[in-house]
């Protein structure tokens, strides 16, 4: 029997593949920045708690 395969028919194309790998470079690229942000919003958060200007009575304003 000569009939075609399904499943290789399935398979994504090498046009389709390169999309799918862009895809998912740019969606690494935008969760490593969002947790960059977080990390260095944290860290901004916590260094400005330390800040003695902002202190009052050992605590911090606000």
């Amino acid at each position: 029997m000569n009939t075609p395969s399904h499943f290789a028919s399935a398979l994504p194309s090498e046009r389709d593949m390169r999309l799918i790998r862009r895809k998912a470079a740019r969606m690494r690229a935008d969760h490593l920045r969002s947790l960059l942000g977080r990390l260095t919003a944290f860290l901004k958060g916590r260094t400005a708690d330390l800040n003695p200007h902002r202190l009052e009575g050992g605590r911090a304003a606000g």
